[in-house]
């Protein structure tokens, strides 16, 4: 037999082991067996038969059918432990049947419950169609159809069952694991959260007066100018289902207040299909964007990447070998270490390596036990629109055009991606009445190479006929867009993305066909393309360049440039920049060019310099204040320049910001800002005075959550939220941030990662008062969920007290608060208790309890006026009677 890779495979007997410790029972019916078997069984050739009528079972002893085996194991469905390569696949009920060949009793592998625990049986071949063909003998109706011979069908494939345990270890090589099976986190652990609405939002209000010389008349010769700006980005959750909204509103002088309703729509998970549906203000997505986004009024099926993890999705190459020995696996990127794990003996395939740094190739050393090693390299450059080998995408929607400028059709766009080894596919199309495009394409990594994209897209549309001016006409064009993308980590130099697009004349994108057919339909006496602006010419060829040039010590280099030519004239629009980072000693030195040129030959560029000093004052690592200094150049060569100081110091709530500009005039400018962090709210307010201006705006930030327990303010407001609670319990630090939880022990932690382990960690430094039962608790929160998190509180007095009395209390005696249902502490060594939650404003009466109904009692005197928190943990005798 030879698996897919062409190893033949040499046949290999599965031994089961038993390692269970053995019952006094089941020692006395051994020796009485050894010791009588001339009397109740007859020797011969064969296996010694005995009659299991004379052994007796109770409820405790074991069946003594296991006598009939070798391994002393009995036939039947076992509830065990599943372990492969040392990692916990999950509990199986599992069918052990007899082996007349080894006259032992083994487990029943399948190739469905093999592939369910995590073993990629693809890989190999010939597996067992019937129990027929695999040998074993025992009931066909209690246990499956098929039974295989791991070893046969899988090389150097091992099985070991610990009855003691009930553990049943599989160890395969590692190429034969699917690494992702024991990563994935199970839909049984979301969060979809508590029911809650909640907004983000921001505003600001803005005073200018414009120092008018020339006019004396008016408000003193000056113009003022009153603004304001809102916008709330809103959701409303509850259970799985979000609703999403986002609006704006604006104030302009001397006009009344506008409204923007941007976007409002109603979003699930569906768990099964790793996919999320939408419903209202959408948009579509294509794999390459050789077609563009559309926006669109309806609804959306999509894959939902958050759901998987990056090394399921994200493109990385395989890395395949062979271990010799039980081996360790190395994965440097920069000479930086990104992955590791052990290997058992024989191949192995790594597709669950993830990496931040697409393009660095990937160092693999594999360290075998006799000290040897084998180091390689792998080729790794990647493209956007590459997945995982095997990762599927797809998204389908339908809808009206979104647009207040143009026509409104119902149109429908899918598109499917596939990810495979060394190359990832994409198929896409959309349509409507009048337009019809379809686009296929590929991207490969094609080693030391690089990686290369190629996409080519049709398109066909059809012009409404307009009366007395248009007649109907029916146009085709293609698109081809190439990319391009290589890491050379001799020089340290990436060259991002090279892409190159070019268009047929009568290619145009959906958006930009239905604005051309609005148009035609107003009746508009110009043509969509007259006029100098390219904005609305037709788009011929697209040129992208993206450089980066690695400088070790010496800085970073960059450049970038970007060029679109049209149809219809000579013109065309470019944009390049450029530029130079390096350090001199603390300081922080940029050096960058821009230039822009649109159509008419005009066009415009300009230098800079940055510098940034990090002052040093106090402790360094507390201290975010800096000097900073720019110098820039425009077209005409004029010269404006503007130095600052701005910071904040670590843990506390207030920035600011101090800076003097000279314009390109020679006129100077002076503002400054304050910022203030708050538990409910960021705030913010600047000034500014020039020579023809003063300016003053003022802004608030934040967010605010309305759930079953109240409103919560909070300084931000992310998507995926957890609420904590600490009753009874304010100021308690959430660890990581510089929230706190508020006056009714409430706090919101932001910014939590979707569908992954987030650990949330409560700090109680600055409430000497509160005892925590637990100060952190993991949860896995859904896209959008706002988690509740209650955490059990004690908040009170402490007192360290030595329990004295009579009775002579035992360690591990509790101790509570008459009329309370919590303990207060435990009676250690000594007779020591450490207590938490008292009262300290009266005199408290505890019950110290162990046994069987067996207590004393003692009374804690009120903590004196004056007396510090330290003074509380001084160990006081108590009496207890």
């Amino acid at each position: 037999m030879t698996t897919r890779h062409g190893r033949t495979a040499a046949r290999t007997t599965i031994k089961t082991t038993v390692t269970a410790a053995g019952t006094l029972s089941l020692l006395a019916s051994s020796l009485l067996i050894a010791f009588t078997s001339s009397a109740w069984a007859q020797e011969s050739d064969s296996d010694s038969e005995f009659e299991s009528i004379f052994l007796r079972k109770d409820k405790n002893g074991a069946s003594p059918d296991i006598f009939l085996y070798k391994n002393a194991i009995a036939p039947g469905i076992k509830r065990v432990e599943v372990v492969v390569n040392d990692r916990v696949a999950d509990v199986y009920d599992v069918h052990f049947v007899a082996d007349a060949q080894s006259g032992t009793v083994i487990p029943c592998l399948n190739r469905s419950l093999l592939k369910e625990v995590g073993i990629k049986t693809e890989l190999y071949d010939d597996w067992q169609t019937s129990l027929k063909d695999s040998g074993l003998d025992s009931n066909p109706e209690s246990i499956p159809a098929v039974c295989d011979d791991l070893g046969e069908r899988i090389p150097a494939a091992r099985v070991f069952y610990d009855d003691a345990h009930q553990r049943l270890r599989l160890t395969v090589p590692q190429e034969a694991v699917n690494s992702l099976r024991f990563q994935m986190i199970s839909p049984k652990e979301w969060d979809d959260g508590t029911p809650t609405l909640r907004t983000s939002y921001n505003g600001y209000f803005y005073h200018s007066r414009q120092k008018n010389s020339g006019n004396s008349g008016g408000s003193g010769g000056r113009d003022i100018n009153n603004s304001a700006f809102v916008s709330l980005n809103s959701t409303a959750s509850l259970g799985p289902w979000r609703v999403y909204s986002f609006d704006t509103f604006n104030k302009s002088a001397n006009q009344g207040w506008k409204t923007n309703h941007d976007r409002l729509y109603a979003e699930r998970n569906i768990a099964a299909l790793h996919s999320k549906v939408s419903a209202g203000d959408i948009y579509t997505y294509t794999p390459s964007n050789i077609m563009g986004v559309i926006p669109l009024r309806g609804f959306t099926l999509r894959t939902n990447e958050r759901m998987l993890l990056e090394s399921q999705f994200t493109y990385a190459p395989v890395i395949r070998g062979t271990a010799r020995t039980n081996a360790r696996l190395v994965v440097r990127q920069r000479g930086n270490i990104i992955y590791s794990r052990t290997l058992t003996p024989g191949p192995f395939a790594i597709d669950d390596v993830y990496t931040g740094q697409v393009g660095a190739d990937l160092d693999v050393t594999v360290e075998e036990t006799d000290g040897s090693e084998q180091t390689f390299s792998v080729p790794y450059t990647s493209l956007p629109n590459m997945i995982r080998p095997g990762a599927f995408r797809y998204s389908l929607s339908v809808g009206e055009y979104r647009d207040d400028q143009a026509d409104k059709p119902i149109m429908g766009a899918l598109s499917v991606e596939r990810g495979f080894e060394a190359f990832t596919l994409n198929v896409s199309g959309l349509g409507s009445d009048s337009y019809q495009s379809l686009a296929a394409g590929a991207a490969w990594n094609i080693g030391n190479i690089g990686a290369f994209s190629l996409d080519v897209a049709q398109a066909r549309y059809v012009y409404d006929r307009v009366n007395g001016l248009y007649d109907k006409e029916t146009r085709n064009g293609t698109a081809v867009r190439l990319l391009y993308a290589k890491q050379f980590d001799t020089t340290d130099t990436g060259l991002r993305i090279l892409g190159y697009q070019y268009r047929s004349e009568h290619f145009l994108s959906f958006s930009e066909f239905n604005s051309r057919n609005y148009h035609r339909g107003e009746r508009y006496d110009s043509d969509y393309e007259d006029g100098d602006s390219l904005w609305n010419k037709r788009r011929r060829s697209r040129l992208e360049v993206n450089v980066n040039q690695g400088m070790q010590e010496y800085g970073n280099l960059y450049l970038t440039l970007s060029q679109d030519r049209y149809y219809g004239t000579s013109e065309k629009s470019t944009s390049a920049s450029g530029g130079y980072g390096f350090l001199i000693g603390p300081a922080n030195v940029s050096l960058s060019y821009t230039y822009s040129k649109n159509g008419k030959g005009d066009n415009d560029n300009s230098l800079n310099l940055g510098v940034s000093i990090p002052l040093r004052w106090g402790e360094r690592e507390r201290n975010y204040n800096s000097v900073n200094y720019n110098l820039t150049r425009n077209r005409d060569n004029r010269y404006s320049q503007s130095v600052g100081i701005s910071g904040s110091q670590q843990d506390s709530p207030l920035s600011y910001s101090l800076n003097v500009q000279k314009d390109y005039k020679d006129k100077f400018s002076e503002s400054a800002s304050l910022g203030y962090n708050a538990n409910l709210a960021t705030l913010n307010t600047s000034v500014s005075h020039s020579s023809h201006s003063d300016q003053f705006s003022a802004g608030m930030a934040g967010g605010l959550v309305l759930y079953k327990g109240g409103v919560i303010l909070a300084p931000r407001m992310g998507d995926t939220i957890a609420i904590i609670e600490t009753p009874g319990a304010s100021d308690i630090g959430v660890s990581g941030s510089q929230n706190k939880t508020d006056y009714f022990g409430r706090a919101v932690v932001n910014y939590l990662s979707p569908y992954r382990y987030n650990t949330v960690s409560l700090d109680t430094t600055n409430a000497p008062t509160t005892e925590l039962k637990e100060s952190s608790r993991k949860v896995v929160p859904t896209e959008g969920a706002a988690v509740l998190l209650r955490f059990a509180t004690r908040v009170g007095r402490r007192a360290m007290v030595i329990v004295q009395g009579p009775h002579g209390v035992p360690v591990g005696a509790i101790v509570t608060v008459d009329g309370q249902d919590e303990e207060a502490g435990i009676v250690g060594n000594g007779g020591l208790a450490y207590l938490t939650g008292l009262d300290a404003r009266r005199d408290e009466t505890l019950t110290v309890s162990w046994g069987r109904d067996q207590q004393c009692r003692f009374t804690l005197p009120k903590l004196p006026e004056g007396d510090s928190e330290s003074q509380w943990h001084t160990k006081i005798p108590v009496d207890c009677r």
